[in-house]
């Protein structure tokens, strides 16, 4: 079924997306440091704060967000940490921000943090920011209204899908990614080989990062929470498009739903993991799209690789074993796009980026060099069997990914967000 053909009205992408540069987030210690790693009752000051700032912030006309969060860092005391996040400058931002700031200071001891842009807040609140609240304003608020009170909205955004109410700081937390984080997945109304393997990547880290809190126990499970949970919201906002386009396909399952809930356990996010791993390659990646299907599952097998958070967590001696299981992947990417590429410089239906690919991938791997449009199949794997193991591992990110991605065959999704 078409776009023209659903009825429902499709969920909006954001509109008018700031660059990370230019979001402004000035972070504040608030009051004194907590006992322990639990999640205390917020202060009245700070709730006070909550209710009272997107209005002043919607009236100094501002874009932006306030985000509440507890300091998991592992060599530190946890505490309450305030992040105001403004699309625009620091000036303009403390001038906004004034009054209900002012309020809260007569309560509670605030201390500078940090000020930085989203692009360098991300990272640290992956490391060690547990969600405790959310509010939004400005453009930023009239998204996650849109997104959350869309009449289908359980139906393909998990969170609600899984019974979280709307005001839940993790049934929001996808949306910060969906307006300043990654670029959309989804590229002229489809999903290409590169897409399938980062979705694959974020359900792998998922389920590695549930691993690691099984194997650490209760005593770890504070320092890895807020890994948890930021990957589960990007994991979110990974298949939101593809459940979108879920709606408008007839005879398929539903998505099936995540396990937010305050009692759940790695076991139990696995299994609802593995239910969502099970939904995807039925629904998209199947296989007869068994380039796409590769990808995804090689996104999952070797996340811990891939993924850039996840790496730091490699010890030395896994490094060569993780490269042998990515390898064989890396050389079935790679002699399926030499084949068609190959073919097409046969065929004089070879792009200008897709030349200087194949370049590049020359002057890193000589030994493809040999390779021309009369090579067949078995030419292409014998030349790049020869290739080392780390040579190969160390060009897959680079050179073969976006290779493939034009080349590869790509998905068209039956519906895309307007």
């Amino acid at each position: 079924m078409s776009v023209d053909n659903y009825a429902g009205f499709l969920p909006p992408v954001f509109a008018n997306r700031p660059d990370g540069e230019d979001v402004t987030l000035r972070t504040f210690i608030v009051g004194d440091a907590l006992p322990d790693h639990d999640v205390a009752d917020i202060p009245p000051a700070l709730q006070m704060f909550f209710d009272l700032v997107a209005p002043a912030m919607e009236r100094a006309g501002s874009n932006g967000f306030a985000h509440l969060w507890l300091d998991h860092h592992p060599h530190e005391q946890p505490g309450w940490r305030l992040s105001v996040a403004h699309v625009g400058s620091l000036a303009e931002l403390d001038a906004a921000l004034e009054k209900p700031l002012a309020r809260l200071a007569k309560s509670l001891t605030l201390a500078d943090f940090e000020t930085a842009n989203w692009d360098e807040t991300r990272p640290l609140w992956r490391k060690r920011a547990e969600p405790v609240r959310l509010v939004f304003w400005g453009s930023f608020g009239r998204h996650v209204r849109a997104v959350l009170g869309h009449g289908d909205a359980s139906a393909f955004y998990l969170p609600l899908g899984s019974g979280l109410r709307s005001d839940h700081p993790l049934a929001t937390l996808p949306l910060l990614e969906d307006m300043l984080g990654s670029r959309q997945l989804v590229q002229d109304g489809g999903i290409g080989f590169e897409a399938a393997l980062q979705i694959g990547i974020a359900l792998g880290r998922s389920h590695l990062i549930e691993s690691w809190i099984e194997a650490g126990g209760a005593e770890k499970e504070p320092f890895f929470r807020p890994m948890q949970i930021w990957h589960q919201a990007w994991l979110t906002h990974a298949v939101m498009d593809l459940a979108v386009s879920a709606l408008a396909m007839s005879g398929q399952p539903p998505l099936p739903a995540l396990d937010y809930g305050v009692t759940a356990t790695p076991a139990s996010r696995k299994a609802a993991l593995d239910g969502l791993s099970g939904w995807l390659t039925g629904v998209f990646f199947t296989e007869d799209r068994p380039a796409l299907r590769n990808a995804f599952v090689a996104g999952v097998q070797n996340a811990v690789w891939l993924d850039p958070d996840l790496q730091q967590y490699v010890q030395p001696a896994q490094r060569d074993e993780i490269i042998q299981g990515l390898v064989p992947y890396c050389r079935w990417f790679l002699a399926m796009a030499l084949y068609n590429h190959l073919s097409n410089m046969g065929e004089g239906r070879v792009s200008a980026d897709q030349a200087g690919f194949y370049e590049l991938l020359i002057l890193s791997l000589p030994e493809l060099a040999a390779l021309n449009d009369l090579s067949t199949r078995r030419d292409i794997e014998q030349h790049i069997i020869r290739i080392d193991a780390p040579r190969a591992a160390a060009a897959f990110d680079a050179l073969v990914i976006p290779f493939c991605d034009l080349l590869m065959p790509r998905l068209t999704l039956a519906a895309t967000r307007s």
